[in-house]
């Protein structure tokens, strides 16, 4: 049996890869063989976009548009269609409704992730944890819910079955996101441990694949990894 390390560095923007992650997984535990006894310990690593400027909530459409107001509209359209495939080929329908609370947006979001994989919380194991990513992905993209708002978290955190109690704890523990921005700022820039922006894989420590990998691409490099491990 291998263990195969993972620190996945993102911000809750960024889904495609999350769900190549997912397909590669369940790719490689199917066809390689012992493949099923092998572990992935996958490390949630914070990231902020800081994609709103503003010190309020805004609809993410008029985002879109300054942020691409140097594109023309067929520039927009082709990016519009790109976006929508690549979101359908990882089984994501995109929802790109909806607004996004002022930065950072995400230190709530990135703050129960953080507790939800604390060795303290003995009742939740990993899997949980990554259930909780699932349910916040699926809330900015598909549900276009304003994930920097307690009561989304809330029930993004209900949908990975964590305890209501649980919840408003961790809503509440402020010096943990203290901890988060310092990590979302360590792993921020070129000298950062993201490099040059996210989302950033780094496998077993060592391989970074580039850009947008697919489920195949990670296949390989899971393979590679078991067999210098064997």
């Amino acid at each position: 049996m291998a263990v195969i390390k993972i620190q996945f560095i993102s911000d809750f923007v960024c889904a495609v890869t999350k769900r190549n992650l997912d397909a590669a997984i369940a790719l490689y535990q199917k066809t390689y063989p012992g493949g099923k006894d092998d572990t992935f310990d996958i490390t949630w690593a914070p990231y902020y976009l800081n994609y709103n400027p503003y010190p309020h909530s805004i609809d993410k459409l008029e985002l879109a548009n300054e942020r691409l107001a140097d594109q023309t509209p067929e520039q927009r359209a082709t990016l519009n269609t790109r976006m929508t495939r690549a979101g359908k080929a990882s089984g994501i329908h995109f929802n790109w409704g909806g607004t996004l609370g002022p930065n950072p947006a995400t230190r709530l979001a990135h703050q129960l992730v953080r507790l939800a994989g604390d060795a303290p919380n003995a009742n939740y194991d990993g899997s949980k944890q990554t259930a909780l990513v699932e349910a916040l992905f699926e809330a900015y993209h598909c549900r276009a819910q304003d994930i920097s708002q307690p009561d989304v978290l809330r029930e993004a955190a209900q949908r990975a079955e964590i305890t209501s109690a649980d919840i408003n704890d961790w809503l509440q523990r402020d010096q943990v996101g203290s901890l988060v921005d310092q990590e979302a700022e360590a792993n921020k820039g070129p000298a950062g441990t993201a490099g040059n922006g996210v989302p950033t894989l780094i496998i077993q420590g060592t391989h970074r694949p580039e850009g947008i990998p697919d489920a195949m691409d990670l296949m390989e490099i899971f393979i590679q990894v078991r067999e210098v491990s064997a």
